[in-house]
């Protein structure tokens, strides 16, 4: 019973509004599009609903009640809300307002997201757009406890409270110091070599000890750093090789100091990561797509075989 006395539908809120401001329900009728009997139709179902009088009524006016004063504040501030929910809804969906938080891999912060950013923010001003970088597993995390709206990171593991949608394959490259064995392939250079690893909790170190495993040499790194920055420092001064994702090819200008080689057969899935059940809406919907647009303008990067709509 309480429920049915709390379902009055706007358009009666709105007939009572325009009543009580009008002070006639001929000009309340006109102004709301009614004919005079529907709008009495509506002054009266509400005030069943409310269970109160709202207005006195002769042949010469009409008066608000006590109640019926003390709930056209109420009336007017819903109506307000609501007409600021529809208004709010319309700029989400052409993208007039609205937020989007990202976390990704510190080498798609550096490479792909910056130009894809720019393009968004010149196409969406009004969207606000924020992003964390950090390790495949915090990015997991922030996904699952909703710090961030997407994740652009590697494929994790199986996670039923996450739905990851692969958009592109990262090669891999060996850098390896200049002039050793120049012309020869990659694992013949670093066979003499110390591995200069990034740590176990990047993604990029699975596949970087797979390619090893399969060219036969050894995983037992010489040194481990977070940081592909400092990885590629230690090359320049012939301290080792390392194996990083070739999408840092143009982030870190690599320079005369070191070479660099293509590794086959061994490659890192990256895509969007995000919580189950998956409803992207507008703003992300047009964020993905300048994503796709872009893929192909990354060094090593090679599309996934990805329809927006799938996405939905």
């Amino acid at each position: 019973m309480v429920m049915e006395r709390l379902m009055f539908a706007r358009r009666q809120l709105q007939a009572f509004v325009s009543v009580a401001e009008l002070g006639s329900f001929t000009r309340a009728a006109e102004y709301v599009h009614l004919s005079q009997p529907a709008l009495s139709s509506s002054i009266r179902k509400l005030e069943t609903l409310l269970g109160i009088a709202l207005f006195t009524r002769d042949t010469r006016s009409v008066t608000l009640t006590s109640g019926g004063r003390h709930f056209l504040g109420h009336a007017q501030r819903i109506l307000a809300d609501m007409d600021q929910a529809l208004e709010d809804a319309r700029d989400m969906a052409h993208l007039r307002q609205g937020r989007l938080r990202l976390a990704v891999l510190p080498s798609v912060a550096s490479s792909l997201l910056p130009g894809v950013m720019a393009r968004f923010c010149e196409r969406h001003p009004q969207v606000d757009i924020s992003v964390r970088d950090g390790l495949a597993g915090d990015i997991q995390t922030w996904v699952c406890d909703a710090s961030v709206d997407i994740g652009l990171t590697s494929r994790p593991e199986a996670d039923s409270a996450l739905d990851f949608q692969p958009l592109w394959q990262d090669e891999l490259i060996a850098v390896v110091p200049a002039g050793q064995g120049a012309g020869r392939d990659w694992q013949t250079c670093s066979q003499a070599l110390p591995y200069i690893a990034l740590t176990a909790h990047t993604s990029i170190r699975p596949l970087a000890d797979r390619a090893l495993k399969q060219a036969g040499l050894s995983l037992v790194p010489g040194w481990e750093l977070a940081q592909m920055s400092s990885a590629i420092a230690m090359v320049r001064e012939g301290l080792g090789y390392t194996l990083l994702p070739a999408s840092c090819i143009e982030v870190f200008n690599l320079g005369s100091e070191v070479t660099t080689y293509r590794v086959e057969g061994v490659s890192r899935e990256l895509g969007c990561l995000w919580r189950r059940p998956v409803q992207p809406g507008p703003v992300i919907e047009a964020f993905m797509t300048l994503l796709q647009e872009s893929i192909d303008r990354v060094p090593g990067a090679r599309p996934a075989a990805v329809r927006l709509e799938s996405l939905k």
